[in-house]
């Protein structure tokens, strides 16, 4: 193909140098908000494909781009569209994890469109625009690619290991599948759980951010990040559990059913998502007390099943925890890294 035809292809996109040829395909950068639907579909088809229950929505991408943290959409979101159509996505997020600079780099192909390197063009554009970035850091920390998948994405694994990229971390989605009657568990002395409002979020953010601190691949909790958490679609605060010691929270477990998604999968599922405990309440049945209580409450609203997720060597022993009460694995995650010197192939 022509120096010319790859130009067009890419409408001038500097970081697309190996354009797949396919009739009708082109690369850009994202175009707004009218490239939200077409980017949700290609998720929920993905996720189809790749036996992964989570199913993206409007709401939801169109909330977490009005509160961008680490990316900059216009620059940061590659498209790749056939005669007019979105069939793939892929976008670029800097984040500082444990003093370590991590460009990491998320996107999907439609199933329709697969195995026809549309993927590959999407990630070299991404470790491009990622190299870029980071030349332009002030501070010169240890750099690397980063990138997420569930296992059962076996394609998304494949490119990964064939572009050189490492397995360092595991992690499990659990399921209690009968919520029953769960037998609560009482707090320690002195604490006691409180209804959660809109005045006392930004609290619970905070210590939600200081108990994280110690966990593996921890960063920074932004204003963005609060934005997006405090105005999501789904947010609905009677369903947190929060541990009170007085005026400090000592433990949260931030509770969301997302009713499209169990409506598109056909399940009745709450997730219960951050749990945590702050160091001075560590080791005294706070989780415990709270994730039976945030069962409870999903089981009131009616719903059937709880699940959520878990580093797979969390040194708190959360994984025990979470099977001593009722939680069985359902599939593995694998976050992936590799050195930014590593380059991309052209």
């Amino acid at each position: 193909m022509s120096a010319q035809g790859t130009q067009q292809r890419v409408e001038d996109d500097r970081f697309v140098r190996d354009a797949p040829s396919i009739p009708g395909l082109r690369f850009r950068r994202f175009a707004g908000v009218a490239d939200v639907p077409g980017i949700v579909e290609v998720g929920q088809a993905a996720n189809r494909a790749d036996s992964f229950d989570y199913v993206p929505t409007i709401a939801e991408l169109t909330n977490e781009l009005e509160h961008p943290d680490g990316f900059v959409a216009e620059e940061d979101i590659l498209i790749a569209e056939i005669d007019g159509r979105i069939v793939g996505y892929g976008r670029v997020q800097h984040v500082v994890r444990a003093d370590e600079d991590t460009f990491e780099l998320f996107g999907d192909v439609h199933p329709d469109h697969r195995r026809k390197r549309i993927g590959r063009s999407i990630l070299h554009a991404g470790e491009r625009r990622a190299r870029e970035r980071a030349s332009a850091l002030t501070r010169r920390r240890t750099v690397r690619f980063a990138s997420w998948g569930v296992d059962s994405a076996l394609g998304h694994g494949a490119i990964m290991r064939a572009e050189g990229y490492q397995p360092v971390r595991f992690f499990f989605e659990m399921i209690k599948r009968d919520l029953g009657t769960p037998a609560l568990r009482p707090l320690p002395d002195g604490l006691e759980i409180r209804p959660m409002t809109r005045a006392t979020l930004r609290q619970a953010f905070d210590a939600e951010n200081e108990a994280f601190r110690d966990h593996w691949g921890y960063k920074e909790w932004t204003e963005a990040m609060f934005g997006e958490i405090s105005s999501a679609p789904h947010l609905d605060l009677d369903l947190w559990r929060v541990a009170w010691a007085g005026d400090e929270v000592a433990g949260v477990v931030a509770t969301h059913v997302f009713e499209e998604e169990n409506a598109a999968l056909g399940l009745s599922r709450g997730w219960l998502e951050r749990i945590s405990v702050r160091r001075p309440w560590r080791g005294r049945g706070v989780a415990t007390a709270l994730i039976l209580a945030a069962c409870a409450g999903l089981r009131e609203r009616g719903i059937a099943e709880a699940a959520l997720g878990v580093d797979a060597d969390n040194p708190s022993g959360a994984l025990g925890l979470y099977e001593s009460l009722g939680f069985v694995q359902d599939s593995r995650a694998t976050s992936w890294r590799k050195p930014l010197e590593a380059g991309a192939s052209d």
